[in-house]
């Protein structure tokens, strides 16, 4: 994946600060630091402290988890034999975390990352955030659709309800990997140079909360499985040191066992 962020790679000379402005048409930074090679951003897109660009690669840890159980999902549902309305039940479980995880998502940056990025960027680039809430809006009723077909599937088992939530999960992970591949590529370099620290945990303090105790293993096991071990420690640096401890050993283990059930494979 593109480093967005180049402040965090230990070979940049260049740390940027809320003087620099992602540029998402020329793919690049626009700097005015001094020793800066490239234009200064316009006025409107400064900020007025100094600060450094929030890091904001535990979002990108988020996509990667939710992008690959989307893709996996209708193999998962094809795989349910005719009739078997036990493992249809399993499938369907996981089916209900992920489309709720996804829900909760896109409400948390609905409600506290949207709303600050519109006040600060300039009007050159909030036409970007109304693509973003009308893509939200797209996976909402995609997710409708899903949640129409997943009942049925869970009461029937049959193969024909399970085609339909099987295309239905298609067409909404098509529309999850286009919002997630532009919101990673236009938003997040926004919203680490425009947001405070303290903004930005916001939205993942409300990602966490909307997860069920019971599943919260299990969800940062999904996101463990391909996430930055790096990025993963600093999601837990608020947690308490037994759990600081415990919960990487234990939620991989979590969710190869949810894995198994799922799709055949502790490694999917």
């Amino acid at each position: 994946m593109t480093n967005l962020l180049p402040h965090l790679d230990p070979g940049a000379h260049h740390h940027h600060d809320r003087h620099c402005w992602w540029h998402h048409e020329l793919g690049r930074w626009i700097c005015d630091n001094p020793g800066s090679a490239v234009a200064p951003a316009p006025s409107s897109a400064k900020s007025s402290t100094d600060a450094p660009l929030v890091d904001v690669r535990d979002m990108i840890v988020v996509h990667t988890a939710m992008l690959r159980e989307f893709r996996l999902a209708p193999a998962a549902v094809r795989r349910v034999a005719d009739g078997d309305r036990k493992q249809a039940a399993t499938v369907e479980r996981h089916l209900a975390l992920l489309c709720d995880l996804l829900h909760h998502h896109h409400t948390g940056e609905d409600e506290l990352l949207w709303p600050p990025l519109r006040e600060r960027l300039p009007a050159s680039v909030v036409q970007r955030l109304d693509a973003a809430e009308d893509q939200h809006a797209a996976i909402d009723a995609a997710l409708d659709r899903v949640a129409d077909a997943r009942r049925d599937f869970r009461a029937t088992a049959t193969g024909q309800d399970g085609a339909v939530l099987a295309e239905a999960l298609e067409q909404l992970h098509v529309l999850l990997a286009e919002h997630l591949d532009a919101e990673e590529r236009t938003l997040l370099p926004l919203a680490a140079a425009h947001l405070t620290e303290a903004e930005w945990r916001a939205v993942g303090a409300a990602g966490a909360a909307s997860v069920p105790k019971s599943a919260l293993l299990l969800v940062f096991g999904m996101f463990a499985y391909e996430g930055d071990p790096a990025v993963l420690r600093d999601m837990l640096r608020e947690a308490p040191p037994p759990a600081r401890v415990l919960v990487p050993r234990l939620a991989p283990r979590a969710y190869r066992r949810r894995a198994r059930q799922v799709h055949g494979t502790a490694h999917p």
